[in-house]
């Protein structure tokens, strides 16, 4: 009789602990779904200036981004509602320069003449799936100016007997726009994966105000006209999709546009939802 007992009361004691399992088993999957892991993004988006690097493949000057149906640009509202698990103070927000961590590798780059930063900046966001990653779209303008030595041109019969001193060329200076564009998605699966598409323009019109002017006479159409080649601008692209891991540097290559990506997990922690 005194066996029974025990075994109905080891049963149910059994049965208790094993209910109470299950409880747990079932919260610890519901608040591991409810914690997100959150990450810092740092990149350098730099321009490889040496001319032969140009000349390692024929670019294709028509070269357009695709335009993804949805994206986001950093320190701004979150297209649509922002999913629940999602904190506002850490989804797609601008870190300051005093957490950059790839300071160093800029002033690698900027000390060789060879190489113009274009792009320098870090964020923090949370780590989403291939359905839900959102694409960060990026633009910057540059205006550069380059002076262009000119040699008047002097005819034969303009020239003296004697030259007694060396023409002096005049200078002009020219300018021209480049634009950086491009998105770059984010995916967490098993590892970290960055989604880069960039174009790099140069070459590009200033835009200007330009006053014309009727001459007093007629141009005469074989002496007086000057026609000005105009060339095309130069189109870069650079599309690459990278597996990374957290902490560590990663570089895209290209020939022109540089690349380099350092994912940092925030605070080795995860945060949970709000």
């Amino acid at each position: 009789m005194l066996d029974t007992f025990r075994l109905n009361t080891y049963s149910k004691t059994a049965l208790s602990i094993l209910s109470m399992l299950c409880l747990l088993a079932i919260n610890g999957t519901t608040l591991f779904a409810d914690e997100v892991r959150y990450y810092d993004f740092e990149i350098i988006v730099f321009e490889n200036n040496d001319p032969q690097a140009r000349l390692t493949e024929i670019w294709e000057n028509t070269a357009q981004l695709e335009k993804p149906e949805k994206y986001i640009h950093l320190n701004s509202p979150y297209p649509g509602p922002m999913p629940s698990q999602f904190s506002p103070k850490h989804t797609f927000k601008r870190l300051p320069r005093s957490s950059y961590q790839l300071s160093q590798e800029a002033k690698l780059l900027t000390k060789n003449d060879k190489n113009k930063i274009l792009l320098h900046t870090s964020w923090r966001q949370p780590g989403m799936s291939a359905d839900t990653a959102l694409p960060i779209h990026f633009k910057r303008n540059f205006i550069s100016t380059t002076t262009v030595a000119e040699q008047p041109i002097i005819s034969e019969a303009d020239k003296p007997v004697a030259e007694t001193s060396a023409t002096v060329p005049t200078s002009e200076l020219k300018q021209s726009k480049s634009v950086l564009e491009g998105y770059i998605k984010i995916i967490l699966s098993r590892y970290l994966h960055a989604d880069v598409d960039l174009t790099y323009t140069t070459g590009l019109p200033v835009a200007t105000t330009t006053t014309l002017t009727a001459p007093a006479e007629p141009l005469n159409q074989e002496e007086d006209q000057i026609i000005e080649t105009v060339r095309p601008p130069n189109v870069y692209h650079l599309q690459q999709t990278r597996k990374m891991r957290s902490k560590e540097v990663h570089y895209l290559d290209h020939p022109v546009v540089g690349f380099i990506i350092l994912a940092t997990p925030y605070l080795g922690k995860t945060l949970k939802a709000r």
